[in-house]
Formats: structure tokens, sequence, C-alpha cells
């Protein structure tokens, strides 16, 4: 894996020999996330909130394609998701979730496609805001919205959208996704990613709001950069190679204490024979045993299928007794030496 090698020796030596910013103290609790956002009852959505809190431990609840349009957080009372245009979202809903996991001493994460806009018009070279260019052209995501080259302007570009209406709706913070590496020069897209965090990280103390991102396939990594702008490491890995990099990134002396964040979808990567079900409870206990939570638990008492998150499965009693709340697993010796594995980027 290529590394960024932009970031000051000063900082690094900084983090290194002072530890890094007390508020990147990792996860509160395990992680899971919401998609069910139709306009419900109090208690139908309390109690979703409540038995993914008490009986799965999550404290950290991510609500994925909660806004309206990619430039759009919200629009009136209610509205349909962003992508397909077909799901109902209410807005009384998200506040109750939001409400709800507060009382149950959670916090809630406001995921935003960090790339994406609905509309061309914002690339502008005066002030550095750039398309994202794959294969020599524009890159559209699966034709649905144009994307955009991470670095400080669209930073502050997208901060200046979104972070207003996070901060209303009583979010904690925004999660940033991201596509992975798509840029023809790593090095620049690494740099770029690099100063969007750092810019977003200042540009968001304004809101008293915190970030996570989401390193594709562990793109762009780089353990400074994360303790220095994140609140906690957050991957999404799609073969084995990238979980067992992942695995080993945590391994370093300043994440030995800090827990982060993996999905590993059950329909990635599954080994020959394999049920998803199998995949789920084998890569919930090998993230556990290497200091991470794995996201599984979805909408109170479903499950994650693939990276589409508001497809959903109620679990199987054996998934729910795997995923329910146990004493933390202690983090093995790490088998690891030198540096991060290479492994194939998606």
């Amino acid at each position: 894996m290529q590394r960024a090698k932009w970031i000051s020796p000063i900082v690094g030596l900084l983090v290194l020999v002072f530890g890094p910013p007390a508020r990147a103290a990792g996860l509160l609790g395990e992680y899971g996330y919401l998609t069910a956002f139709h306009c419900q009852s109090d208690g139908e959505a309390r109690a979703r909130i409540r038995t993914m809190a008490r009986e799965f431990g999550i404290r950290e609840f991510q609500l994925y394609d909660w806004f309206a349009d990619y430039s759009t957080p919200t629009r009136g009372a209610r509205w349909t998701d962003p992508f397909f245009r077909r799901r109902e979202i209410c807005r009384a809903t998200l506040t109750t979730y939001i409400d709800e996991i507060h009382r149950q001493g959670g916090r809630a994460w406001a995921y935003v496609q960090a790339v994406g806009a609905e509309e061309t018009k914002w690339a502008d070279a005066a002030r550095q805001i750039f398309p994202l260019i794959s294969n020599g052209q524009w890159y559209w995501h699966a034709g649905r919205f144009p994307c955009y080259f991470l670095n400080d302007a669209w930073a502050r570009h997208m901060v200046a959208t979104w972070a207003p209406t996070v901060k209303q709706l009583g979010f904690d913070g925004i999660h940033w996704d991201t596509l992975g590496a798509l840029a023809p020069n790593y090095a620049a897209e690494a740099a770029g990613v690099h100063a969007f965090l750092g810019t977003t990280q200042a540009e968001l103390r304004r809101f008293s709001l915190r970030q996570t991102m989401n390193f594709v396939n562990l793109s762009w990594w780089n353990t400074q950069v994360v303790l220095a702008n994140l609140e906690f490491p957050y991957a999404e890995v799609w073969s084995q190679g990238a979980e067992q990099a992942y695995f080993q990134a945590m391994f370093h002396p300043l994440l030995l204490k800090r827990r982060g964040a993996i999905a590993f979808y059950p329909s990635a990567a599954l080994p020959p024979g394999w049920t998803a079900s199998q995949a789920i409870i084998s890569r919930h206990r090998e993230a556990a045993r290497h200091g991470l939570a794995y996201i599984a638990v979805a909408d109170g008492d479903r499950r994650v299928v693939n990276e589409y998150w508001p497809i959903t499965e109620p679990l199987s009693p054996e998934e729910r007794r795997e995923l329910a709340v146990k004493a933390p697993a202690e983090r093995q010796t790490s088998p690891y030496k030198g540096k991060i594995a290479p492994f194939i980027r998606r």
C-alpha cells in the first residue's frame, strides 16, 4: 500500500511524545446503523434504539442516507431517500432517534457522502474545487451523482453545506463516506484526503461537531492523520487481505488502547460453501479479537446484507446470540512485524 509522505514530521513527533488528542479515544460501545426513517410512532422509533443499545451494546449509531439529496440536507417535514428516491424519510423520526440515542448514552453520526453532490456546477479551478477524474473522465457514482476531488477547498464547501443542519437536528458529528481510491494519482489523492480531514475537523469544531471517515480498503490510511482528525478509526474492507491489513494497522502502538469499526459485508469475499450467517459470526469474532467493532446490527433487530444498507434481514436466533452484549475480547498479541502488509485495493 502506498503511504502519503506529506504529513509534517513535527506533527508525528508531537503525537508520539504527547499522545493523540484526548477526543480521539475510540468507540463508546458497539457500532450499528439506522435506515428505517419512515414516519412512525414515538414508541416504535424509540424501541429500535433501545433494542440496539440494551441487547447489542451499541452506542455509536450511523444514520445512513437520511438526507433529501446529495446537496440538500432536508426538505420540509418528509422527503424520499437520496439515491433511489423511493423510501420515505420523516424529519420527526430522525429527531426521535437522535433523542433516544442520547438517552441511551450513545452518539448519532450523520452519514454524508464526502465526494458527492447533485450538481456539476461546483467545479471551479479558481476556487481549487475539481472534479474527481477516473479513467480520464469525470467520475459519476453508479451514474447517479458527480464526484469531487477531496481537498481543503471541497472540505469548506461540504461543511458549509451540511454542518448547520446536522447541528440543528442534534447529531454528534458527521461520518464522511468515501468510494475508495479512484484518482489516477494515488499520492495526490491521499494528500487531498488528509487535507480535507484537517480542514473539516477545524471547520466542524465551530459547530461543536466531531467526525469519522471511511477508509475503503485502507486507502489513504495514515495513523497520525487518523489520530489527529478522527474520533475513531473506521474502514470498509472487501477482501481478507484488506481485513488483515486493518488488523495489522490497529496494532500500531498509538492505537492499541483504542477501538475502531469495521464493515466487511457478508456478501463480500464469501468463502466457498459458507453462508452469510457464518461469515457474520466469524468476522464478528475476528474483529473483536483485534479491537474492532464489527458492523452488522441495523434498525433494531435486523442485520446488514450488503453495501446498500437499507437492504436488511431479520437476525436469526444464532446471529442474535452471537451479536448480543458480551465482555470485550482481550486483544490478541500482534502476529505482524514491520509495516502494514500490502494488498490489492478495491
